[in-house]
């Protein structure tokens, strides 16, 4: 009689040698996922990103309020700007980052801004400064980008507004495809004081001079009746007349879908001085400023992304899922061979014991 039964696991060096590899390969698998996908998918260290804008300004001309020009209204004058975004240095997770923005509006000089700001690399909201940082901007929300995997939900995010120096909500506007890459569109709105006039070229005092040269040039932005009694007023103004400025700025945001990356991007600003006459005060629009980003810098950013995404998924999916594949595969291929040499040893005793019955 022939007896058949389960021959015990023999383990052979090649078999260990397959089950150790297979082994290192799911526990490197699920550290690849678990430990480095979260770390890769925060904001870079070597952070360098360029934004590129066009637009137009309408207004007065800042030059009338210095006396270096004559003409009064500025329309459709053209604008470029850029936006350039630096990692300067990391602390943990937080990263100090610089925001640098040079715009041209017609043949005027440029104006360059410079803001830091204390970053989380997880979150990609500003936040308190680490200790010894100098420079650096008390902010709140986001500053420039979205974090990975972006919500749409209302009331998720704010975005901070340098000119008036406050965070206001961040809604979700929408869906789009721009520069190859799916995107949501958010949308807030920041209304306020100036910080900052002299970051604009705005001066806070205007010459009497330079209003009573500026009055013809103000019919249809301010009321009739107040345009008709400046002539008047004028004599009993003092020499330097105080100018309050006021910023309502709607800023557009276009997010990757998958990683939070600004694709595109744009704003309008609208300025508003405000000239205490003593007797009243006139609010006069200044001028509005839009800008968006350019076609060239939208196909530019969708192809930076879009290698990003597939670093990402390489490292975040395909990896982690080739390598546990493998070490199921190894394990089972280590026991497999185990088996077989079991079998080898246990068959002479199986044929020895069948001769015997």
């Amino acid at each position: 009689m022939r007896v058949f039964g389960v021959f015990p696991v023999r383990l052979t060096r090649s078999s260990v040698i397959l089950a150790v590899v297979g082994v290192l390969l799911i526990v490197a698998a699920a550290v690849v996922r678990f430990v480095v996908v979260p770390s890769v998918a925060k904001l870079p260290t070597d952070l360098d990103v360029t934004l590129e804008f066009e637009g137009t300004y309408n207004g007065i001309n800042p030059g009338v309020l210095t006396g270096s020009a004559t003409e009064v209204l500025s329309q459709d004058v053209p604008i470029q700007a850029t936006r350039q975004v630096l990692a300067e240095d990391v602390d943990g997770d937080t990263e100090i980052v610089l925001r640098q923005d040079e715009r041209t509006i017609g043949e005027r000089k440029p104006q360059v801004t410079e803001v830091r700001f204390a970053v989380d690399r997880g979150t990609a909201e500003a936040g308190p400064a680490p200790d010894g940082a100098e420079n650096v901007t008390s902010a709140e929300g986001l500053v420039f980008t979205l974090p990975v995997d972006p919500s749409t939900e209302e009331g998720a995010y704010t975005y901070w507004d340098q000119s008036t120096m406050q965070a206001t909500p961040l809604t979700f506007e929408g869906e789009d495809t721009l520069g190859g890459r799916d995107v949501y569109r958010y949308q807030s709105v920041a209304e306020g004081e100036l910080a900052d006039p002299n970051a604009m070229g705005l001066p806070t005092f205007l010459p009497k001079a330079q209003l009573a040269a500026l009055v013809p040039g103000l019919e249809g932005l301010v009321a009739p009746e107040l345009l008709a009694a400046l002539p008047a007023v004028l004599p009993t103004l003092p020499t330097s007349i105080p100018i309050e400025w006021t910023s309502k700025t709607t800023t557009l945001v276009d997010a990757d879908q998958e990683l939070g990356a600004t694709i595109a991007g744009g704003s309008t600003q609208e300025i508003t001085g405000s000239l205490d006459l003593g007797v009243t005060e006139v609010d006069v629009p200044f001028a509005t400023i839009e800008v968006y980003s350019t076609d060239d810098s939208i196909e530019d950013r969708g192809d930076e992304v879009g290698s990003q995404s597939s670093l990402l998924s390489l490292v975040g999916t395909i990896l982690p899922i080739v390598a546990l594949v493998l070490g199921v595969l190894l394990i089972v291929a280590a026991l497999l061979l185990a088996r077989r040499a079991a079998t080898r040893t246990a068959q002479p005793v199986e044929t020895s014991t069948s001769a015997s019955v």
